[in-house]
Formats: C-alpha cells, structure tokens, sequence
C-alpha cells in the first residue's frame, strides 16, 4: 500500500508527464480501500468506472480502458467498456499470460502507453 501523500505524489508526476506531452489527466478516480472491505470501487469490480461516468457522462459502450493487470481487463468488461486495452509496461507482461489462461483477451496489447493512444485513435468505436 501507499500513503495518501505518496498516491498524490504519484498523480502529481503522471498529471506532468502527460502535460510535458500536449495531454491533460482531467481527473483521477482511486480505491481507499482494502480488500476486506469488499467495496465495489476495487477492481475488478466496476464502481470508479460508474463514477467517471456518472461525473463526465461517458458512453462506456463506446469507451476504451487500458491498463496493465488482469484486475484492469476484467474491470473493463464488469463496467460494459466497448474496448479494452492491456499494456505491457508495469505488471502487463505477466497479465497478458494469466489472462490467456482465463480465456480473457483484451482487445489489444499495447507495447506502452504510446502505442495504446495510437490504437485508439486509429480505431473506429
């Protein structure tokens, strides 16, 4: 687990790596809890999807999520998402094995961030 400060310190650095690139982060939605909990906002489960939709009015029949655990795909597919992505930086390898064995594939395995923003754009949803 992280801090709060150091979750904040997180978002702080990716909010400036996509704005040194011309991209905006126009929000973050994250889990405080644990798995004892049994909330329904850590996935796999689909509540902080719910959330960002209810907030920005996302169409999740036409939306795209990327991430790189099989907690991300599955949670992708929980909330109704028409695309999933899963990228190989960070856990993404290993899931991208796991996953097969589940029988759960993504709609594309992105080589980083970049390749899965490119995919987006050149596909029609």
């Amino acid at each position: 687990m992280v801090s709060l400060d150091g979750l904040e310190y997180i978002h702080s650095m990716m909010k400036s790596a996509f704005k040194s690139g011309g991209g905006e982060i126009k929000d973050i939605f994250y889990c405080p809890h644990i798995p004892e909990d049994r909330c329904d906002c850590r996935k796999p489960e689909p509540g902080l999807i719910h959330r960002a939709q209810k907030t920005y009015n996302i169409d999740l029949a036409n939306s795209v999520m990327a991430g790189d655990s099989v907690k991300d795909i599955m949670c992708a597919r929980n909330a109704g998402c028409g695309h999933s992505i899963l990228v190989k930086t960070g856990n993404g390898v290993d899931a991208e094995k796991i996953l097969a064995q589940k029988k759960i594939f993504p709609d594309y395995v992105a080589e980083d961030l970049l390749d899965a923003a490119k995919w987006i754009v050149n596909t029609e949803n």
